[in-house]
């Protein structure tokens, strides 16, 4: 019995032994010799690796996506609008930097172009001869737009400007501008009445501008869009234009 229990004793050491020899030996998976526990799954997002490109893997954690805050766009150029003479300038009312050109069409001058500073062209509209005073007419455009003016005698003419295109998921929006009786001024509304937009006559402030890009013109008008819209600059400025364009004709 004694014998038994003396054999028993050393086979208990010799497997903790062998336990403990076996524990001390380098995991096969990890060249640093021992084992190695994740606390922390989270990635960092932030070298431009895709972590799960290969496969699943820990959940990733990163910044959630949230689009740029809308920033009001100001524009400002020459009210009179000499396009019979060359080039309009419009520039950026805070920082005088030239966005855009406006002119008379070389062949036709009842038409007006927009092109940015790289001379593609935005948008081009055509005083057409058979729009009378005093009635509704539609401008068609080439460029994604119509410009519709319904004129109310005495009281303020009434401006659409539609947005068009031919896909069936986009909703295109007309907005309306109703300017001033005497002067081209006023404010640009969507179709919930919310104000977009607004012309003011008014003269710049050139205290931040590195140049000045409006020398000489003391008249100038500026176009503040104020609400988010993807509807890009040249849209409102040619409302702007037709419509100044038509006071210079017809008197009104």
């Amino acid at each position: 019995m004694a014998i038994f229990g003396t054999l028993l004793v050393t086979l208990l050491s010799f497997l903790t032994i062998h336990v403990r020899i076996a524990s001390s030996l380098p995991n096969p998976g990890n060249g640093h010799g021992s084992q190695i526990s994740l606390t922390n799954t989270t990635l960092d997002l932030s070298k431009g690796k895709n972590p799960l490109e290969k496969g699943p893997g820990p959940q990733v954690y990163g910044n959630k996506f949230t689009p740029p805050p809308f920033l009001p766009r100001h524009l400002a150029w020459d009210a009179n609008l000499p396009i019979e003479k060359g080039n309009v300038l419009i520039v950026n009312t805070q920082t005088g930097e030239p966005k855009y050109n406006i002119f008379s069409a070389s062949k036709d001058h009842r038409t007006f172009n927009i092109t940015n500073m790289h001379g593609d062209q935005l948008l081009s509209v055509t005083l057409k001869a058979k729009a009378r005073r005093g009635y509704n007419f539609r401008y068609h455009t080439p460029s994604g737009v119509s410009y519709r003016i319904q004129p109310l005698g005495g009281r303020t003419d009434l401006w659409e400007m539609t947005m068009e295109g031919n896909d069936p998921d986009v909703t295109y929006q007309t907005l309306t501008y109703r300017r001033g009786r005497k002067k081209n001024a006023g404010n640009m509304y969507f179709s919930n009445s919310t104000r977009v937009a607004s012309f003011v006559f008014k003269p710049v402030d050139k205290s931040q501008w590195k140049s000045d890009t409006l020398s000489g013109i003391s008249n100038t008008v500026q176009l503040d869009i104020t609400e988010p819209t993807n509807i890009g600059d040249h849209y409102f400025i040619g409302q702007w234009a037709i419509s100044k364009l038509r006071i210079d004709y017809y008197g009104k």
